[in-house]
């Protein structure tokens, strides 16, 4: 029984470490979104998070990209002073297209952002910024909803209980109370 005990227990270390990871994360942000303020620029638009690599703003609108050190950076906070760069690639011009992808290139994850801005690094001039959120509505993408027994989702628990019935078809709280 003991064996038995010490192996579910190894098992679901695993799994929490795996539900922690950043793809578990990053799938969990996948559709997130917001709409950018406008500080400077006439920056305008909706950012959704595609995928862990990738952010595209629809409805994309910048009329004045010619500071010095144009870059997309994300903050963990609010306050995108308190960011760091999320993307490499120097925005340089004004709109031209639509739709706009930023790559997340610069050695960050979404899990370690929540803030997206377009920054000056040169002058610390925030062109824009948003803070993405779970969509509310609408579609088959329901990340942040409540269970719908009227309970809240804590933390990453429903990741977790994702990724072990993906594993093991049992959710975490059934062996928990087993092993309890």
């Amino acid at each position: 029984m003991q064996n038995i005990i010490s192996t579910i227990l190894v098992l679901t270390s695993v799994l929490f470490r795996a539900a922690y990871s950043q793809s578990a994360v990053a799938a969990n942000k996948t559709g997130w979104r917001g709409t950018l303020s406008s500080l400077d620029g006439g920056l305008g638009g909706t950012i959704t998070v595609a995928d862990e690599d990738t952010l595209v703003i629809n409805s994309y609108a910048l009329e004045d990209g010619l500071a010095p050190a144009l870059y997309w950076w994300g903050s963990a906070s609010p306050r995108l002073s308190e960011g760091f760069r999320i993307s490499n690639k120097q925005v340089n011009e004004a709109a031209t297209s639509d739709t706009y992808t930023i790559a997340l290139d610069a050695g960050r994850a979404l899990k370690d952002f929540t803030t997206v801005g377009l920054w000056c690094e040169r002058f610390s001039v925030n062109f824009g910024q948003v803070t993405l959120a779970p969509p509310t509505s609408g579609g088959s993408d329901t990340a942040g909803a409540a269970p719908s027994g009227g309970g809240k989702v804590m933390g990453n628990a429903g990741a977790v209980n994702g990724v072990w019935r993906a594993a093991f078809g049992v959710p975490v709280l059934l062996v928990t109370y087993l092993v309890m």
